[in-house]
């Protein structure tokens, strides 16, 4: 059997056509990949031109460009990081994640910011990843930090990380619930309040700024707040300018474009703005988000998105209340409470103003513009309320102890500007200020014995000190002159009781009650 061979010129052929078919198909593969950038370059300035036009919202509107802008690290953004790595996206943001976290924990943050801002470019769609790293930064990351100011800094790189996604992402609830988070719960309500709430009311003031770089320079972090406030204390048109119109045919409450569109009808604040201020602008936005245009947190319950305007106003009014307290005390060269997170210790010291003393007038006029905050806000914080009892009436008993708390703390605040503002005055000036103060005061005392009777004594003992017929849901109808009688009735069944599991609750309504009654006495 003969053994076939192969002429060298056939083996020459079948080699062109080997490579004359790949080279076809590398042609081929070059032209998709080709013809695929265009394409989505194009689909990409059309995603944008969508994005301008609409936003976010559902139902149109008119946005600015500055909403749509592009979110970039140097000269390359989302798209451009995503084309250019394809498959090798995926394996990079798993290094990153791996390597930041380990980074974190051995407390070596030398580059951890920038893989941070390379994790926020290559996963822009995903609203838990930034969740979650403005959550890392604000809390993981600061705490980290030897200084308080330090500390601060870190915090307000959490709120540009929020922006920065934010500026892609106009009108998401899940970025703006985390910006309002990081106001009220780290830089207004955390163990280093006070600092930081200072550092956001001079901040927010009109002032020479400190920061020297643009926010385009690759070496710039922010290291203190923008100024929102001009030198009345007025906001700037730059934050209350509305920038879209709301969709055709909407009616209702509808987010217009400026930042803090929620803050107009308090302004002027002379003195900065709480934290609270923005965190309650912050909320409202998300509210309307989920109200008007139905969209969902990716954590939060629809409940708990709903109450927090009502919330946080109620946090804001308190600590306005709390500035004209320090601020009366400085005033009059009181000491300020040695624990200053116990809500009774302010009551106390300042009961009794010093007779024949005149007071630094700058430390009154902030106290004065204080307490005038504080009863609106709070006002506000009822309605708030109010509007967010018939949506989720399953809250309701939650709901009503606030709100009756609410309303004493107006009526508190308003006797303390009028009380204050008459050490100034004589004649029939200073007499009406005082019967203002007087009944305010009264007011605000029988509703905290309301709300002691209402919230801090249990059914059994209800029913051996109310008159008869009555029990704790009827207590708003018993007379005022009743009251004080009724409650040193409770109190003295309390006494025969082995444990109170209400007394450390009682002890605030009661400071109020004694400032109040005090007040009344040296009014008159």
């Amino acid at each position: 059997m003969s053994q076939m061979t192969t002429h060298p010129a056939e083996t020459v052929q079948t080699d062109d056509l080997v490579r004359a078919r790949t080279s076809r198909a590398r042609i081929g593969i070059i032209t998709v990949m080709v013809v695929s950038i265009v394409v989505a370059g194009i689909m990409r300035d059309w995603a944008v031109r969508q994005r301008i036009a609409a936003t976010a919202l559902p139902g149109g509107g008119v946005a600015s460009k500055s909403a749509a802008a592009r979110t970039s690290l140097g000269s390359m953004d989302s798209f451009a990081l995503a084309l250019l790595l394809g498959g090798l996206r995926g394996p990079l943001v798993m290094f990153l994640w791996s390597t930041s976290e380990s980074q974190k924990a051995d407390k070596n943050l030398e580059d951890f910011d920038t893989k941070v801002e390379w994790i926020r470019l290559l996963q822009p769609e995903f609203d838990t990843v930034h969740i979650f790293q403005v959550w890392n930064k604000a809390y993981n990351i600061s705490v980290q930090m030897a200084s308080l100011a330090n500390k601060y800094t870190t915090i307000l790189d959490a709120i540009e990380y929020a922006r920065n996604v934010g500026a892609g992402r106009p009108d998401n609830i899940n970025i703006i619930v985390e910006m309002a988070k990081v106001y009220s719960d780290k830089l207004g309500n955390s163990a280093e309040k006070n600092y930081y709430k200072s550092r956001v009311r001079a901040e927010t003031m009109a002032h020479v700024p400190r920061q020297r770089l643009k926010r385009d320079d690759p070496a710039w972090r922010p290291i203190e707040l923008d100024a929102v406030l001009d030198a009345q204390g007025n906001l700037l048109s730059s934050v209350i300018t509305p920038t879209r119109s709301a969709p055709a045919g909407h009616n209702g409450p509808f987010n217009d474009g400026s930042e803090f569109q929620y803050l107009k009808k308090y302004q002027p604040f002379p003195y900065g703005l709480s934290p609270m201020a923005i965190a309650f602008n912050y909320y409202k936005q998300a509210q309307v988000l989920q109200r008007e245009f139905k969209q969902k947190h990716a954590q939060l319950s629809d409940l708990v998105i709903d109450s927090r305007p009502a919330l946080t106003l109620k946090l804001w009014a308190e600590d306005e209340a709390e500035r004209g307290r320090r601020n009366e005390l400085i005033a009059f060269g009181l000491p300020l409470p040695v624990d200053q997170t116990i809500k009774p210790a302010w009551e106390e010291p300042s009961i009794t103003l010093p007779t024949g003393v005149t007071g630094n007038p700058d430390r009154i006029t902030e106290a004065l513009d204080a307490y005038r905050l504080a009863a609106i806000v709070a006002d506000d914080s009822v309605a708030e309320y109010e509007t967010h009892l018939p949506l989720f009436p399953n809250n309701a008993s939650n709901t009503e102890s606030i709100i009756d708390s609410l309303v004493a703390l107006k009526d508190m605040a308003l006797g303390d500007h009028d009380f204050l503002l008459a050490q100034s005055k004589t004649g029939q000036e200073r007499a009406d200020l005082m019967a203002s103060a007087i009944k305010h005061y009264r007011a605000t005392a029988d509703q905290n014995y309301r709300i002691l009777l209402r919230y801090y004594m249990d059914d059994v003992m209800a029913s051996k000190i109310l008159p008869a017929g009555m029990n704790r849901t009827s207590i708003k109808e018993i007379p005022a002159d009743q009251l004080a009688g009724i409650y040193a009735a409770a109190r003295a069944e309390i006494g025969k009781m082995q444990y109170d599991s209400y007394a450390e609750d009682r002890q605030e309504y009661e400071a109020y009650i004694r400032r109040a009654e005090m007040r009344i006495a040296q009014a008159k």
